[in-house]
């Protein structure tokens, strides 16, 4: 009787064992399926690259962004803008950043998430809405005729390129001149971006007009801000920093 009743108690043991590494296994299995669903439709990680929009964001800034918010409203003048980079590729291969799991969804080997890539993720501040007129005089923005106050823009090359090229397609390619251009009209469903560092980022007076199908969000947060390997390089001021 004495090793019935042990062969029992084991039994059962082993049931809640059993039963245990079940529920760890759906819950890890249930968080996964959030993540990719709150990566895919609600928010979005984004690492800033370059200089392009300096001051206002710095490279080796990691921000967190409203993925959503365009399902409710348009892009507003001077609001910053996730999208996706009209000249890349739908479907690039994998590289040293990105590992490919399956489909167009990849994990990303800098911020640890996964991502649903298609294309790049570049960050610039809406400039020209929907037919609007833009102009840049000898680096002053020209909204239908009215100059435009930026506070956040920043010149950092004091020289001053002339109007050159006009606006035209040349390959391909939109071509004008980085501190004199336009006069050009947005086109319906289009804007015109432009990175606050105004003397070296690639925009829309390089490369045309914004589409709105290829907008993401909005950055909502800075969570990180420096290079993880090295902590002597944190910004810790600017971690948790709302934008």
């Amino acid at each position: 009787m004495h090793k019935k009743k042990i062969g029992k108690r084991e039994k059962g043991k082993g049931k809640r064992k059993k039963s245990l590494l079940r529920e760890w296994v759906e819950a890890i299995i249930f968080a996964g399926i959030a993540a990719l669903i709150l990566r895919t439709f609600v928010i979005q990680t984004f690492k800033i690259p370059t200089g392009s929009m300096e001051n206002t964001f710095l490279p080796g800034d990691f921000l967190i962004a409203n993925k959503f918010i365009f399902r409710f409203r348009e892009p507003q003048r001077q609001e910053v803008i996730i999208f996706k980079y009209p000249g890349d590729p739908a479907r690039p291969q994998p590289t040293k950043k990105y590992s490919k799991i399956f489909g167009p969804i990849y994990w990303n080997n800098e911020n640890f998430f996964f991502k649903y890539y298609t294309r790049r993720d570049f960050i610039k501040r809406v400039i020209g809405m929907p037919g609007d007129t833009v102009k840049v005089v000898n680096k002053k923005v020209f909204i239908n005729g009215k100059p435009l106050e930026e506070k956040y823009a920043h010149h950092f090359d004091p020289r001053v390129i002339p109007y050159k090229y006009g606006n035209r397609y040349i390959n391909g390619k939109f071509v004008g001149s980085r501190d004199n251009f336009g006069p050009v009209v947005v086109p319906k469903d289009c804007y015109f971006v432009m990175g606050d560092n105004r003397d070296n980022s690639s925009d829309s007076r390089f490369w045309g007009f914004l589409h709105k199908k290829y907008l993401q969000g909005i950055p909502i947060i800075i969570y990180w801000s420096g290079w993880p390997k090295w902590l002597h390089r944190v910004r810790w001021d600017r971690i948790f920093k709302i934008v």
